[in-house]
């Protein structure tokens, strides 16, 4: 398995102000999502995804998963009924020290407050099938980090997750996309099985599994922007992309 993709969103909401636009999907739209997904029967959860890339199960060749960074509260109430109801597994990485508050490393740029899940929401969304994962304490920057808060962040939040919920937490994002070698070797050290970048692609066996990479959904992506990224395997799209990405190809095949 060689374009096994795994899905970003952020939150499934209609924007409060343009300044979320981009990381916003209205319910109507994540709802054209999630059923082209079904009906492709592609969508597999994160765990099973990663079974398959170790060789330990079957999942589709061009299998996706979805995940959700952050943990909004309005993310599960509009995308939770989606998913149940095209019965789509997800991970959602929650910001252990902020359950139940609010999305204050953003506020500070200019986005609007909003609310984040309560233990009972994430135990909700655990019992219809999304598995928790982590995200960092506090929504760390970890690059301007050392070692001791690397590990307050990474490990610690693992451990406060796993008190909180009552069961393991094996997968982690890295906040903002954000991280070095050493933050890498500390998912790692901590007990997670594997963490989420943000960098774009397609994942395969030979991927390390501490960066994973992820497509980001935008709010604006319609059904056929979605379904050129899952193509594709870009964050990029529009109805040049695809002269341009093999443009690009031949080009570095030339060596131009």
């Amino acid at each position: 398995m060689n374009r096994a993709t795994i899905l970003m969103y952020h939150i499934v909401d209609t924007p409060q102000a343009a300044s979320e636009t981009k990381y916003c999907c209205p319910a109507a739209v994540f709802g054209q999502h999630m059923r082209y997904l079904a009906e492709s029967g592609r969508a597999v959860g994160l765990p099973q995804l990663l079974d398959a890339l170790d060789g330990r199960g079957n999942c589709p060749a061009d299998a996706v998963a979805v995940s959700f960074d952050d943990g909004f509260a309005v993310t599960h109430e509009q995308a939770l009924p989606i998913l149940q109801r095209y019965a789509i597994p997800a991970t959602m990485f929650l910001v252990s020290n902020r359950v139940a508050g609010h999305n204050d490393w953003m506020t500070p740029r200019g986005f609007p407050r909003r609310e984040l899940m309560n233990r009972e929401q994430m135990l909700e969304m655990g019992r219809a099938g999304v598995t928790l994962g982590s995200h960092t304490r506090n929504h760390a920057r970890l690059p301007e980090l050392d070692a001791a808060q690397l590990a307050n962040e990474i490990a610690g939040s693992k451990a406060e997750l796993e008190a909180l919920l009552g069961q393991e937490v094996a997968y982690f994002a890295y906040p903002f996309g954000q991280y070095t070698s050493a933050g890498r070797d500390m998912a790692e050290q901590a007990g997670y099985r594997a963490a989420c970048s943000t960098r774009s692609g397609f994942n395969n066996a030979g991927v390390d599994r501490f960066q994973l990479r992820r497509i980001e959904v935008f709010g604006s992506d319609s059904l056929w922007r979605f379904r050129q990224k899952l193509a594709y395997g870009r964050n990029e799209s529009g109805l040049l992309f695809p002269l341009q990405y093999y443009s690009g190809r031949l080009r570095a095949r030339l060596g131009l």
